[in-house]
Formats: C-alpha cells, sequence, structure tokens
C-alpha cells in the first residue's frame, strides 16, 4: 500500500523515466513481470480504433500544418502525409523517432519533418500550426505547460484535439493499478476538472465520450478466452454505444476515452 501511494503522488512529466521506458517498449522488450499481471493485461478490453476517429474528426487535412505530439513508430504521421497534410512530429523516445523516420521516409523532408522533442517544450515559431493533435500523450505530461504550448503554437482558430484516457471508471482504475509494468509511473489517465483546467488557455473546449460499453468485452474475454470473440463483441458494442449513451448520459463519465477538441 505504502508503494501504491507513493506512485500516486508522482507528478507527470517525469521526462527520464518516460524516455527510458518507451525506448525499451519501441525496441521491443518485454515490460510485463509475472503470471498474475501477464492474465490481467490479457483481460485489457477490445478498444475501437482511436486513430481512425482522430482522422474522422479532423477532416480534409490537405495542405494543413499539423504538430503531432507523441508520433510514436509513425503510423498516423503516414497517414496524415497520404491525406496531404504537412506533419511535424514529435516523441521523446529516440526509439520511436528512428522507427517513425524509417516508416516516413517517402514524406521527408518535403512534407514531414520529425525530432526527438519534449512536448511541454515544443521548439517551433508562435503561430505555426493550422492542428496541433496527439493520441494518448496528454497523460504522461504536465497539462498546464502542455496547454500553454500547444496554445502557443497553434494560429488564430486552430484547434488541438486529442485522444486520452478517461479517469472515472472503477474498473479501469482497478486494472490500471494491477498492471503497473505496462506504463510509466508519472502518468495516470485524465479527469474533467484537468480538461477544464487546459481549456482555459483556449477560446473554447469540446469533449466527446466514448468506448463504454467495449470494456464490456473484458467479461466475454474471461467467459470464452476467445481474443476472437472478446474483439468482435467489441465491434457490436461499438455500434449501439451512440443510443446507448444518448439515453444515460450520465454514465459517460465511466467510458473508457475521451475526444478532446480545444478551439484557440
Amino acid at each position: 500500500m505504502k508503494e501504491a501511494s507513493n506512485k500516486k503522488k508522482v507528478s507527470r512529466g517525469q521526462l527520464a523515466g518516460e524516455e527510458s521506458f518507451h525506448d525499451k517498449r519501441f525496441r521491443g522488450e518485454r515490460l510485463v513481470i509475472g503470471l498474475f499481471e501477464r492474465l490481467t493485461v490479457s483481460l485489457y478490453p477490445a478498444m475501437p480504433s482511436n486513430t481512425d476517429r482522430l482522422l474522422s474528426k479532423l477532416g480534409d487535412v490537405t495542405d494543413k500544418y499539423i504538430c503531432e505530439m507523441g508520433c510514436g513508430t509513425g503510423t498516423l504521421t503516414f497517414k496524415l502525409a497520404t491525406r496531404g497534410a504537412r506533419v511535424s512530429a514529435i516523441d521523446i523516445s529516440t526509439e520511436a523517432i528512428a522507427l517513425a523516420q524509417d516508416r516516413n521516409r517517402q514524406f521527408i523532408p518535403k512534407q514531414i519533418d520529425i525530432r526527438q522533442m519534449n512536448a511541454c517544450h515544443l521548439m517551433y515559431d508562435d503561430n505555426s500550426f493550422d492542428l496541433v493533435i496527439g493520441i494518448s500523450i496528454l497523460h504522461h505530461i504536465d497539462i498546464v505547460m502542455a496547454a500553454v504550448e500547444i496554445s502557443r503554437v497553434l494560429k488564430p482558430g486552430g484547434r488541438a484535439v486529442f485522444i486520452e484516457p478517461l479517469a472515472h471508471n472503477p474498473l479501469s482504475n482497478i486494472w490500471r493499478r494491477f498492471t503497473p509494468s505496462i506504463r510509466t509511473a508519472s502518468e495516470r489517465p485524465l479527469s474533467y476538472a484537468e480538461i477544464r483546467a487546459m481549456g482555459k488557455f483556449f477560446k473554447s473546449t469540446c469533449y466527446e465520450e466514448y468506448a463504454l460499453l467495449s470494456l464490456l468485452s473484458s467479461l466475454v474475454y474471461l467467459v470464452t478466452h476467445s481474443k476472437k470473440v472478446k474483439e468482435r463483441s467489441a465491434e457490436l458494442l461499438l455500434k449501439i454505444e451512440p443510443l446507448f449513451l444518448k439515453w444515460v448520459k450520465p454514465l459517460r463519465k465511466y467510458s473508457g476515452a475521451i475526444l478532446i477538441e480545444f478551439t484557440k
């Protein structure tokens, strides 16, 4: 209990820990230790594609200048480039940067620039980007410092769009507590209060919760022990979720993920 309590006090954005952890992950090193944790990881629900959801929200990105925070191996970077965007992609991990550069070699340097960089200290001029985006990046970093930097580099009227884990589902929080090896000590999902705190640096904030019913796919796996059945159940649950959330709005806060849009 004392160890868990100490972890809660660790502030986000511990760069050394984040860089080391993600370098190991992108090198393919095994992170999960212990049989119990491996079993718990297998129970993680089948989640919908965050990449597809984000791209849908962005709309037409032709000739848009985009800063992608936490680019990882450059999968989203590549999809943005094929849609005509001009992308400045960053990540804290040198291993990720190497992989992202290799994946996007055909677009470098004309259309894509990929660099190792701290997301809280963006090395770009003011008013540089039409869009600043990221998937599962904000919950790793100091959100206030990030909000200041995101607002600074966005053009007037520009948008910042992020997909992040949401903090209010007790079952998700228990799962996270029992699988410490697959995350850094300083990361934690975002709360509504933290989203509102970031919103103070922008003209407007809107968000959409999702992946609530998808969490039930864990129970399906627990019964069937079939990854394929788990994934199919998640697809079905995703189709009925919009109508479900429309009628039971108080349950939105327990969703597994949230899409956030800030406008400068």
